[in-house]
C-alpha cells in the first residue's frame, strides 16, 4: 500500500472521528492524564496535597503543567494525517484554553515576572 491508499483507507474507517468535539474532548484529557501519570510515576508515596504543596513551594506548577500540553502535539499530528481538520482544530482549540489557563494561574500565584 501506498501512502494515498492507507490515508484514504484512515479517512474513510475513521470519519465518524472527524468531529470539532472530540479532538477538544482529547485534548483536554491528555493533559490530566499527563499529569496523573506524573504524580503517579514520580509521586505515588506523598499525597495528593503534598504534591501540590511540592509544586507550588519550588515554583513548578505552572511549569510541569506547560509540559504536560505536549501530548496534544502528537494527538494534533494523528488528526491531521488523515486530514482530520475538525478534530484537529478541536485539539488545538483545547490546548490554547489550557494555555490559557496556565497563564491565569501563573498570574494568580505571582509568578509572572
Amino acid at each position: 500500500m501506498d501512502k494515498d491508499n492507507v490515508q484514504q483507507w484512515l479517512s474513510n474507517k475513521l470519519k465518524p472521528l472527524n468531529k470539532f468535539w472530540i479532538g477538544f474532548i482529547l485534548g483536554v484529557i491528555a493533559p490530566i492524564a499527563t499529569l496523573t501519570i506524573t504524580y503517579f510515576v514520580n509521586f505515588e508515596k506523598y499525597s495528593i496535597e503534598e504534591f501540590y504543596t511540592f509544586l507550588v513551594q519550588f515554583r513548578i506548577l505552572t511549569k510541569l503543567l506547560s509540559l504536560c500540553v505536549l501530548p496534544n502535539l502528537g494527538i494534533f499530528f494523528l488528526f491531521l494525517y488523515p486530514d482530520f481538520r475538525r478534530a484537529a482544530m478541536g485539539t488545538l482549540m483545547a490546548t490554547f484554553v489550557v494555555a490559557i489557563a496556565i497563564i491565569v494561574t501563573q498570574a494568580f500565584m505571582g509568578l509572572l515576572w
